[in-house]
């Protein structure tokens, strides 16, 4: 209601005194600043690709997320350039150009851009931090992509279903098992924040960048309990997955807690962690609880 109200307003151009900035004025000083961060950002995938002796399931993923993210890259420097000629009179100004200065100014998210991205609901700015930060993961990676990280933030993945298919796909070649007979099973670590572990998981994956909604984690008896009075989100621990035999995984004592890529829930679902717990599943079932991976913050 609030945006909808904020897109109504007019948006006449003040006085110079009063040192107002226009819309186009605004959405210009995002450009330049869109462009500097990201205009040379590009992952060489085949290069990277024809490097590996052997690609396993782990590279595949992030090889994967390196094509999304050149694609994206792509397009972003493509409707921005195409915006700055518009600014400078050496192309009209298409519609389309005209709905990507109304998103920088705004602060939201161009239509272009997020048709080829991730779901999310956050304002411009902060996912241009979150864009900075996934590019960064895999930057890393690609600085050692014979091993896997330590810990993998998996809500910095566009994808994060296919790399819990990963983890089962090698635990499936490890133990010569069928992937359709492998569950994933997830386990709450001591390690509060990622840089907090020592070495890659032995068996699967440490994940981190959940946080638990309508609920809390409570470390020292490593349960779910209530919410504290006015939190809305819990971060959670560094959690491990592994891909176990359906026929052997102990689910005794635990909530299925749905993960979602957003708060949106419903479209955006990843995945069912295993979490322990004291009271009955179905009181976590009746208040919602669930993980998110991207907060709207």
């Amino acid at each position: 209601m609030f945006r909808t109200l904020v897109e109504l307003q007019p948006r006449a151009v003040a006085s110079a005194d009063e040192g107002t900035m226009s819309p186009t004025d605004v959405a210009a000083a995002k450009l330049d600043d869109v462009m500097d961060r990201f205009a040379e950002k590009k992952f060489d995938v085949d290069d990277l690709a024809s490097s590996l002796d052997e690609k396993g399931p782990y590279q595949n993923v992030f090889l994967q997320e390196m094509e999304v993210m050149n694609r994206l890259l792509a397009e972003i420097v493509r409707s921005l350039k195409e915006l700055s000629l518009g600014f400078k009179g050496e192309l009209t100004m298409s519609d389309a150009m005209e709905a990507i200065v109304t998103a920088l100014y705004m602060d939201q998210i161009p239509s272009p851009w997020s048709k080829v991205s991730w779901p999310s609901r956050r304002p411009l700015s902060t996912w241009l931090v979150n864009f900075a930060s996934r590019l960064q993961q895999l930057e890393d990676w690609s600085n050692n992509p014979t091993e896997l990280p330590k810990c993998t933030c998996l809500s910095y993945l566009v994808n994060p279903q296919s790399f819990l298919t990963a983890v089962n796909q090698v635990a499936a070649q490890k133990n010569q098992r069928e992937l359709d007979k492998l569950v994933s099973y997830s386990d709450v670590t001591r390690y509060a924040t990622p840089d907090k572990v020592e070495a890659v998981c032995r068996e699967g994956a440490y994940i981190s960048g959940l946080n638990m909604q309508g609920a809390r984690w409570d470390t020292t008896q490593s349960i779910i309990d209530k919410s504290k009075p006015k939190e809305m989100f819990c971060p959670m621990p560094v959690m491990s997955v592994k891909g176990v035999a359906l026929d052997k995984a102990d689910f005794g004592g635990m909530y299925s807690c749905p993960v979602y890529k957003t708060e949106q829930r419903g479209p955006t679902f990843v995945y069912c962690a295993n979490l322990r717990t004291k009271s009955p599943p179905a009181r976590w079932i009746l208040a919602g609880v669930a993980l998110v991976l991207e907060l709207t913050i």
